[in-house]
């Protein structure tokens, strides 16, 4: 009677382990497949609920255990590839990782080639308007070009890499120097120096000199619009925005206190370049799906500033972890094994 007692409670606390094991099987499968599926998947048919006939309680316990070990780290892995940022983009494609990129430096810093020209083409090969995307916060280069185009002249933005002190010459100092050099050859002033001008060699001058005027204001307004940036193609507008990032993360006013110029050769703004050009790649390949050379140096743009930021952070780790946000880049996109998907397949009904 005793073995029988003994017996019948051995079988209800293995049944009470069975029952807590699927309990937390049922809840981890609910939340596994809601996630979606990855390539790891560790083989579990070697496990069953069922126990084998010559099994002991203690072995069943210690392959029940390891059997719900397995799908713990199953779901982890599964869990942590579902949050994986983009390695191209350098974030996630949800709405968070838009923030992540609308919030640094370097999306105020560069332009659209869209928003410059004003224009797009459709499907169609039609040129269509488009409007300028609101910006919260107006970037330093935007606001001093505007501050500058309206104390000097010209266009808002300047094309072939001129900056302050050229829209200065150009627009302000030209137009009085040639004004200045026509007036003094102008026989009309000639005549008012040589003695007593009657009225009518007064109003003479004074049309020639309104006409010199206007003649230079034209003059001006036509310079304007070939140097304007909206004339520029999407090279010139791809030279521009490098120009701004390497002037940005290049430390210019602190090189310049130092009496050098910009240093272009930094891991910063690399890695704000190479980000730059990655992405400026990969919103051509979203239309152009078959260029397979572009996605290759995409791909060979990743490595390389992956290799980059690797090696920032092995030499400064704060310069390392400043330098992400601005760039709007997560850790996760460039540490680790980086893999880039290749072209993207069209679902086919």
């Amino acid at each position: 009677m005793a073995s029988l007692q003994s017996t019948r409670s051995a079988w209800t606390s293995c049944s009470r382990c069975v029952s807590a094991s699927r309990s937390s099987a049922l809840n981890l499968g609910s939340l596994a497949a809601s996630l979606p599926s990855t390539s790891y998947q560790p083989s579990s048919s070697s496990f069953h609920t069922s126990a084998p006939a010559s099994e002991s309680r203690k072995k069943r316990t210690a392959r029940l255990k390891r059997k719900n070990n397995l799908d713990q780290r199953m779901l982890k892995v599964r869990m942590l590839e579902s949050s994986k940022p983009d390695p191209v983009l350098g974030h996630q494609l949800d709405e968070a990782g838009q923030k992540v990129w609308e919030g640094s430096e370097l999306a105020r810093l560069i332009l659209d080639k869209e928003e410059v020209w004003g224009v797009k083409e459709d499907r169609r090969g039609n040129l269509v308007s488009t409007k300028a995307k609101p910006k919260t916060l107006e970037s330093a280069y935007d606001r001093a070009e505007r501050l500058e185009a309206e104390a000097f002249g010209g266009p808002r933005r300047l094309n072939f890499g001129l900056d302050a002190s050229d829209r200065q010459l150009l627009f302000q100092s030209l137009p009085t120097i040639m004004v200045k050099d026509r007036i003094l050859d102008s026989a009309n002033l000639g005549v008012i120096m040589k003695g007593t001008p009657n009225p009518a060699d007064v109003g003479a001058f004074e049309d020639e000199y309104t006409r010199v005027i206007q003649e230079e204001q034209s003059a001006s307004t036509i310079l304007s619009r070939v140097l304007d940036l909206r004339n520029a193609s999407g090279k010139g507008i791809q030279v521009e925005n490098i120009r701004r990032i390497v002037n940005h993360f290049g430390q210019r006013e602190k090189m310049e206190q130092l009496g050098k110029g910009v240093d272009t050769g930094s891991a910063e703004v690399q890695a704000a370049v190479l980000t730059y050009r990655i992405r400026n790649l990969a919103s051509h390949l979203q239309a152009a799906r078959h260029d397979n050379s572009n996605r290759r140096a995409m791909t060979l743009l990743v490595q390389q500033r992956a290799k980059i930021l690797k090696y920032l952070k092995r030499q400064s780790p704060a310069r390392y972890h400043a330098i992400l946000p601005r760039i709007g880049i997560e850790a996760r996109a460039v540490e680790g094994e980086i893999v880039v998907p290749g072209k993207p397949k069209i679902a086919t009904a």
